[in-house]
This record gives structure tokens, sequence and C-alpha cells, in this order.
């Protein structure tokens, strides 16, 4: 199964996105910076989440370290300010 990790992914494109993949059959790796108001994404199937802020270098480090044995097939930076 390919696994798709996206930024973003609370609202708008990067919630279309992981609904799209996750309806595909990918594994979806969706990331926000608050995952408990993410109501719409926490109702898919088959998505994990986890925090992240871009714009915080901690939060990726702590992410990269959790997932450093993940192949990732697709990348999708949607994360925006």
């Amino acid at each position: 199964m390919p696994t798709v990790f996206i930024t973003g992914s609370s609202k708008g494109l990067g919630l279309e996105f992981a609904r799209q993949y996750s309806h595909a059959g990918w594994r979806v790796i969706a990331t926000c910076r608050n995952p408990g108001c993410a109501d719409k994404l926490a109702g898919l199937p088959g998505i994990e989440t986890h925090v992240l802020d871009v714009t915080d270098y901690g939060w990726m480090k702590v992410l990269a370290a959790k997932l450093q044995d993940t192949p990732i097939d697709l990348l999708l930076c949607n994360a925006g300010v």
C-alpha cells in the first residue's frame, strides 16, 4: 500500500487530498497544527493524524523521529500561512 504524507490537512485542499487518497486505498499520514479541532479529518477512514506546525522546526524534528522508518511515496506540502 502506498503512503502519502500531507501537510495542512485539517481543511481546504489538504483535507480533500486526504479524503481522496484515503478512498483510493492509500495510507494517509495527515498533519495539522491542532488535530483535536480537525473533526472532518478524524472522520475519514484509515487516516493517521500527527501534530505539525511547519513554521516550528522543533515539531518537525519530533515528527521526523516518529516516522524515521516509514517509507513515504508521495509528499504533498500543502500547509501555508
